[in-house]
C-alpha cells in the first residue's frame, strides 16, 4: 500500500471538530502509550516478543495520527516519506547522521 492510499483510507474514520489540534495530540498520546510499553518491558513485565506485539499496535495508531495530521496541513504522506529519506541519505553522505538539530 502506498502512503497516500493509506492516508486517504484514514480519512474515512476522521471526523469531529478541532481536527488539526486533535491530530497533533493523537500523535503525542499514542507515542506516550508506546513509551509505556517500553517502560514495562524495561522493568521486566514482559519480554521482547511481547514488546514487539504491543508496539505494533501503538505504532499503527501513531501512523494513523501522522497521516491525518499531514492531511490537515495539506501535506502528502508519500512526499513526506520521500523528503525524510532524502534528508537522512544526505546526512549520511555528509557524515552527519549522528547529532541533533534540524540543520545538520
Amino acid at each position: 500500500m502506498e502512503f497516500s492510499d493509506y492516508q486517504k483510507k484514514c480519512l474515512n474514520t476522521w471526523f469531529g471538530e478541532e481536527k488539526l489540534i486533535r491530530s497533533f495530540l493523537g500523535v503525542a498520546g499514542e507515542a506516550g502509550e508506546l513509551m509505556e510499553k517500553v517502560k514495562k518491558y524495561l522493568r521486566g513485565d514482559y519480554g521482547l516478543e511481547e514488546l514487539k506485539e504491543r508496539s505494533q499496535k501503538e505504532l499503527g495508531d501513531i501512523l494513523y495520527y501522522v497521516a491525518v495530521c499531514a492531511h490537515e496541513q495539506g501535506l502528502d504522506l508519500d512526499r513526506l516519506a520521500q523528503q525524510n529519506i532524502d534528508k537522512l541519505a544526505k546526512r549520511q553522505e555528509e557524515g552527519k547522521i549522528k547529532g541533533d538539530g534540524d540543520n545538520r
